[in-house]
């Protein structure tokens, strides 16, 4: 796969029950590297075949000299625990999302998504242009890593119950699966907030261990099997308008590598970036429509009530959780004025444009 090609065609908690030595050492020979690479994902879903996309590219494109093989969730790395498998130097690379490794920064979820904060066009428009790459970076190397943005999953539905939540009482107690700082404001209003890699969610919703989940929205979710378990299926995804995917690197690793090295790995990145996203895009509408019309879905949206009271909450507990120490302070304060000109501009071009379009009714021909 020729460097150019990929560009065209994409614009694209622990080791699996054994110990770091059991890990296939990363080849080097005759100035050739094998670098390992594990995902929090399963290879089946659109994400684990980005990854196996990506190696591929990074392989072509560096003519064999950086080779990157993948293991998805539960070939070597299960849980949470690929972030540690990358800090140990037993794997070179991590796929998963940043508000996964939350308990090793108060400020890594703030690059994932922010509740009520930027959509999928502005978090691109912050990490390439408005200096999220610059702080991302001060973020993952206080964890021993170098932060690539690989993908994002734009605006997610609000996730999936067991029964009607009509009122802020009916969240409390609910065991609800929803990681990230959705989880947290969530947990101030009563409700067990459970946070399960991708594949147990299902079997977990199965035994009733949750009452519901959030995953990602519907070709996604469909693919997951969720309707099979929770007929509710709520909209809109308050706590994450746009969740970006990380691809993160030993920084020993990645300081080693020469610069067109670092070029093919950052350009792999933004190209999955932008097809991960656009595929999202271009899938979850016919998606949405089989749940409904095939499965019996039904979709709800979170009300007025709701969403007054969550979006009320979301300030004091991402400002607490940014008051913890000074990177995450600089993080959230950076996300925050980001976003009050995105409101300014969107006024004028985004949102006015949604307004609009309903004035003009094509037909096709």
């Amino acid at each position: 796969m020729k460097r150019r090609n990929f560009l065209t065609g994409a614009a694209a908690a622990g080791v699996a029950g054994a110990a770091a030595s059991t890990f296939p050492a990363p080849a080097i020979s005759q100035g050739k590297m094998q670098w390992i690479a594990v995902s929090a994902f399963g290879k089946a879903g659109l994400l684990g075949r980005a990854l196996e996309r990506y190696a591929a590219f990074v392989t072509s494109a560096s003519g064999g000299r950086l080779t990157l093989k993948p293991y998805h969730s539960g070939e070597l790395v299960s849980g949470y625990g690929q972030m540690e498998a990358v800090q140990s130097g037993t794997a070179q690379m991590g796929y998963g999302a940043p508000y996964y490794w939350a308990g090793l920064s108060d400020a890594v979820s703030f690059i994932a998504a922010m509740p009520f904060g930027l959509n999928a066009q502005e978090q691109n428009a912050w990490i390439y242009k408005g200096g999220g790459q610059e702080i991302a970076d001060k973020v993952y190397k206080d964890l021993g890593t170098k932060f690539l943005a690989m993908g994002n999953t734009g605006n997610q539905m609000g996730g999936w119950y067991n029964k009607e939540i009509k009122t802020v009482k009916d969240l409390e107690g609910l065991k609800f699966r929803m990681p990230g700082l959705g989880g947290e404001i969530l947990s101030t209003f009563g409700v067990n907030v459970v946070n399960l890699p991708g594949p147990q969610v299902q079997p977990a919703l199965t035994s009733g261990a949750i009452d519901g989940t959030e995953w990602i929205g519907p070709v996604a979710d469909m693919g997951f099997g969720l309707y099979k378990v929770c007929k509710y299926y709520y909209y809109p995804g308050w706590h994450e308008p746009a969740t970006v995917l990380d691809g993160f690197f030993d920084i020993k690793a990645w300081e080693g590598l020469d610069s067109e090295l670092k070029d093919i790995l950052s350009t792999g990145a933004a190209a999955v970036n932008v097809e991960l996203l656009s595929q999202f895009q271009a899938l979850n509408n016919a998606a949405m429509a089989k749940l409904i019309g095939e499965h019996g879905v039904q979709v709800k949206n979170y009300g007025e009530e709701l969403l007054t009271a969550i979006g009320g909450r979301a300030p004091e507990v991402m400002s607490a959780r940014a008051g913890k120490n000074a990177l995450a302070k600089e993080t959230y304060n950076a996300l925050v004025g980001f976003r009050k000109t995105m409101i300014s501009w969107n006024g004028y071009s985004e949102s006015a444009f949604a307004a609009a379009r309903q004035y003009a009714d094509f037909k096709e021909i």
